[in-house]
C-alpha cells in the first residue's frame, strides 16, 4: 500500500505536473507545424486512413485539427486552462489511438500523419507513442494544476493585490 501513494506522490508532485505540461505542449507544437505548413500532404495521410467518408471532411480536418493542435500545445506550455486543455488532448490522443487501431487491424501500411509528411508508418512504435501521452494527458486531467502556470501565476498575484495593494504600487 505505501508504495501505490509513493507513485501518486510523484505523479502529481508540482514539478512533474509541470514537465508532462510542458512535454506534451511540445509535442503537440512539433506535431502541428508539418501538417499546418503541408495539409495537402495531412490530407492524403487522413485520406489513407479510409475512415473519412467525404472529400468535404477530409479538407475541413486537414485545415482545422492542426491548429487545434498548435492551440492545445500554446496553452499548455503557457499553463493556460491546462485542465480543460488536457481532456480535449486526451480526447485527440483517444481518436489518434482508434484510428491506428483499424488502420493496423485492417492491415494498412500507411504514414501515421503524425508528424506532418514526414511522420513514420503506423505501427507498434505510434501506437505505444500515443498511448503513452493519452496516460501523460489523464494525469493533467486528473490532477490539480501546477504552480508554475501562467493561470496559476496570475491567480496567486490576484490574490495577493487584494491582501496587501500597498506591495502591488511602487513607493513615490
Amino acid at each position: 500500500m505505501p508504495q501505490k501513494s509513493k507513485l501518486r506522490e510523484i505523479l502529481v508532485h508540482p514539478k512533474m505536473l509541470f514537465s508532462v505540461r510542458l512535454f506534451l505542449g511540445f509535442i503537440f507544437l512539433i506535431s502541428s507545424f508539418g501538417k499546418i505548413l503541408d495539409p495537402h500532404s495531412f490530407a492524403e495521410n487522413l485520406i489513407a486512413y479510409q475512415m473519412i467518408p467525404s472529400a468535404q471532411w477530409v479538407k475541413y480536418i486537414a485545415v482545422t485539427l492542426p491548429w487545434v493542435e498548435w492551440f492545445c500545445g500554446t496553452f499548455l506550455l503557457l499553463g493556460i486552462f491546462a485542465r480543460s486543455v488536457a481532456i480535449l488532448s486526451s480526447g485527440l490522443f483517444l481518436s489518434f489511438i482508434v484510428g491506428m487501431s483499424l488502420a493496423l487491424f485492417r492491415g494498412l501500411e500507411i504514414h501515421c500523419g503524425c508528424f506532418g509528411s514526414g511522420g513514420g508508418m503506423v505501427g507498434p512504435w505510434s501506437l505505444s507513442s500515443d498511448i503513452f501521452f493519452l496516460v501523460l494527458s489523464s494525469i493533467l486531467m486528473f490532477s490539480d494544476p501546477d504552480n508554475y502556470g501562467l493561470q496559476q501565476v496570475l491567480a496567486r498575484w490576484r490574490r495577493s493585490a487584494k491582501e496587501e495593494p500597498a506591495k502591488i504600487l511602487p513607493d513615490l
